[in-house]
């Protein structure tokens, strides 16, 4: 065996680890970037028969699609290590492309991404020497966060002898797709940037117990990925909870509003135990959103953080915590697997006693804020109904009893929940606004 290919299982084991560690998966067009990785079986075929073992990380800079492509688009590099023949060893970078065909709201999203590069095969026997390469290829994924791949692969040799084209099919696993996953509903208060909402990054640590037998394999991705988002959500809250606690001190709010905030967010890094380790469950991947930092103080005045504390008040804790809770208690009802049902009903008391907070904010900056902090609010109240916070893309069709075991709701019950929250509150809002 030659130098290369010996090199080449420590290159594939380092390449497979960071496929496996290093998976943030975006789901939002707000921070547009991915990181995908796979593992792969493939068999070669033109200068020798050649079964090979794989692994493949690509980076990805995600753009939303529009009509031709419905879902998101993007491109960047990649980088291939394959054992062929447990002998010799193939090695390709490049650039890859391509986008997400499915619509928002199908069960398994399907993906085509488009490979061009260069490549290396390491020294086979002495008819088959060293050989560059110009490397083509063609990846399919199906489901998220864990796709199905299938590839199908070429190489035009640049270098040695032969000259004979080299063609490969491959099939394997990919933890999240390579142009991330859809955006789904959130749950808690959302982490807002000077850019806009962030969803922490998704960290693939390792395999887990079984998954639920009962479950197809489409429904068990699907509701994997909404329970993983529900988890980004929620790590997205601690550094949230943590800035609205710095904020309200540094507004000189009352002493029990900044322990609440603190208190709301030790209550959303349980809630981030219990997504995970559903989404883990389901998918048999030990999936752990990563913890950001608190977004920067960025009020020009006293007056300035009154009046977006109060935006952000009523937005994410009225309506946004409010709804979560509703939700939360509707998914309940329905819900029969053991864990799940225990996190819905940790999610709804917290919630609401979130979007309690909420109103307590949003009333001590009416008082504090005067005429600015009224005139926004109440401009926020009398507009039109706003959309349901985040993506409803997460209600999925299925089994109906599948699917409510496992807390999915069907969409005429979360828009219902949404429209109770948004009534409720406005009636609450504009009695609040008069007495002030």
């Amino acid at each position: 065996m030659s130098s290369r290919s010996r090199a080449l299982p420590p290159a594939l084991a380092a390449l497979g680890a960071a496929a496996l560690v290093s998976l943030p998966g975006q789901a939002r067009a707000d921070e547009p970037f991915t990181i995908s990785g796979g593992l792969m079986l493939s068999l070669s075929f033109g200068q020798q028969l050649a079964f090979g073992l794989g692994a493949d990380l690509r980076a990805t800079a995600v753009l939303e699609g529009g009509e031709t492509v419905p879902g998101n688009v993007g491109f960047g590099p990649f980088a291939q290590a394959t054992w062929l023949n447990f002998s010799a060893g193939r090695f390709a970078v490049g650039l890859h492309g391509g986008g997400d065909l499915s619509d928002d709201h199908a069960d398994a999203h399907y993906s085509v991404d488009g490979e061009l590069g260069w490549t290396y095969r390491t020294r086979i026997s002495d008819e088959l020497q060293g050989q560059h390469g110009f490397h083509v290829g063609v990846m399919n994924t199906l489901g998220s966060p864990v796709a199905l791949e299938l590839s199908t692969r070429a190489v035009i040799p640049l270098s040695g002898e032969p000259f004979m084209p080299e063609g490969t099919f491959g099939v394997g696993l990919r933890l999240i797709p390579p142009f991330g996953m859809r955006a789904q509903v959130m749950h808690g208060r959302p982490l807002r940037s000077a850019e806009g909402v962030v969803l922490p990054p998704a960290l693939a640590l390792g395999p887990v117990a079984a998954r639920p037998p009962r479950l197809d394999s489409a429904t068990r991705a699907a509701l994997a990925g909404a329970w993983l988002d529900s988890a980004r959500a929620e790590c997205g809250s601690i550094p949230a909870f943590l800035a609205l606690a710095r904020d309200l001190a540094a507004v000189g709010a009352p002493a029990s509003l900044v322990a609440r905030a603190l208190a709301a967010l030790g209550d959303e890094v349980r809630h981030t135990a219990r997504c995970s380790a559903i989404a883990s469950a389901l998918v048999g991947w030990r999936l752990r959103p990563a913890l950001l930092p608190p977004p920067a103080a960025r009020d020009a005045d006293r007056r300035a953080a009154l009046v977006r504390m109060a935006l952000e008040a009523w937005h994410d804790g009225c309506l946004g915590e409010g709804a979560a809770a509703a939700r939360a208690r509707r998914s309940l009802a329905g819900a029969s697997e053991a864990g799940v049902r225990a996190a819905l009903f940790e999610i709804a008391r917290d919630e609401a006693q979130h979007a309690e907070l909420g109103w307590r904010v949003l009333a001590y900056c009416l008082t504090e804020g005067g005429r600015a902090v009224r005139e926004a609010v109440g401009d926020a109240m009398t507009g039109p109904a706003p959309a349901p916070p985040g993506d409803e893309a997460e209600i999925i069709d299925g089994e109906r009893e599948e699917l409510e075991a496992f807390g999915a709701l069907q969409r005429a019950q979360a828009d219902a929940a949404w429209e109770e929250t948004w009534a409720t509150a406005r009636r609450e809002g504009e009695r609040m606004l008069a007495a002030a």
